[in-house]
């Protein structure tokens, strides 16, 4: 045997890669048969497709958002403007004023007025209070008006109050028209 050596006195065969050779050697294969080669080759592909992938998701991410929107910037603020009718609403005044209008989500409301002299020495003033809807299908007239809160109830100097209940109110614009010798306020309040 050519270039047997040592091995050759063993019993065992020995590879020459000799001059002769006309094909190159084989790469090694792992244990389960395959090329190491191909191995590593499929690492690569498979850490340049995931690299890839995440590229992409980021530019995504960053085009969904826009152009002008950074990372750390914070969400868009609505701008959608919500009636609510949760807290009272209260108005005051001095003398005879309609107010402006505002909103009634609709059902049940108590309504607590105060009126007052402006000296305790005048004498009585006539104070009279009518809640009014915007639209008249809202209302219980024609004219818009929905209720009484006070009917030309005459007030001493140091003042009265009262409470009525105004039931089945339709979600709308309403708004007070006051008609008064006396200074006021007025408080509508969901029940």
């Amino acid at each position: 045997m050519r270039g047997g050596g040592a091995s050759a006195a063993a019993g065992q065969s020995a590879t020459y890669y000799g001059p002769l050779m006309h094909s190159a050697p084989r790469l090694a294969r792992s244990r389960d048969g395959r090329d190491a080669g191909h191995d590593a080759r499929w690492r690569l592909w498979l850490v340049v497709g995931g690299l890839a992938l995440a590229v992409a998701v980021r530019l995504g991410l960053g085009l969904s958002r826009g152009s002008d929107s950074g990372v750390s910037s914070p969400p868009p603020q609505a701008t959608a403007i919500v009636h609510t009718a949760q807290e009272p609403i209260i108005l005051a005044g001095l003398g005879s004023q309609t107010t402006d209008p505002f909103y009634l989500a609709g059902g049940t409301y108590r309504s607590d007025w105060s009126a007052w002299g402006e000296h305790p020495d005048y004498p009585p003033c006539t104070h009279s209070a009518e809640l009014l809807a915007v639209d008249p299908a809202n209302a219980e007239t024609s004219l818009g008006h929905v209720s009484d809160l006070a009917n030309l109830v005459h007030v001493p100097a140091t003042g009265a109050s009262y409470t009525i209940y105004i039931y089945n109110i339709k979600s709308g614009d309403y708004y007070l028209d006051v008609a008064s010798e006396c200074a006021w306020q007025i408080a509508i309040s969901p029940t």
